[in-house]
């Protein structure tokens, strides 16, 4: 299991950028014109809230997971939701998506985002260990 720490973005707080940016992600496969109701909420990964921080949210993600592309996907939602990218970043990220067919999700993943992993998720106060 990986884990990415979403960051409060301008006026996004943690939990509404991690449930737009996978809603965005699922979009690439799936665009809304195509989705049926019952896709109107579906994401591509899972994102939980820290138990004591309701509004810090996390994704948890397999960089190895192979994103389908439709090819009548758009990237402006989930490009919008970093801000932090240079405009030759945005250009670059648009680009591998629309000129494949398919990609491994870590191949998009800013430099700016940290995977993590259980422990560290664990030792942070964001999973609390069953008992045994």
């Amino acid at each position: 299991m990986q884990y990415i720490l979403v960051n409060s973005e301008g006026l996004l707080n943690s939990l509404e950028r991690a449930e737009i940016i996978s809603r965005e992600l699922y979009n690439i496969t799936r665009p809304v014109f195509l989705q049926t109701p019952e896709e109107a909420n579906a994401t591509l990964f899972y994102w939980f809230t820290h138990p004591d921080r309701p509004t810090d949210a996390a994704l948890l993600v397999d960089t190895n997971h192979i994103i389908q592309v439709h090819p009548s996907c758009t990237l402006e939602k989930l490009i919008a939701v970093f801000p932090e990218l240079t405009i030759e970043e945005r250009f670059a990220l648009s680009g591998v998506i629309h000129q494949t067919n398919a990609f491994p999700f870590g191949l998009i993943l800013p430099d700016t985002v940290t995977v993590r992993d259980l422990q560290y998720m664990i030792d942070n106060g964001w999973i609390i260990p069953e008992e045994e």
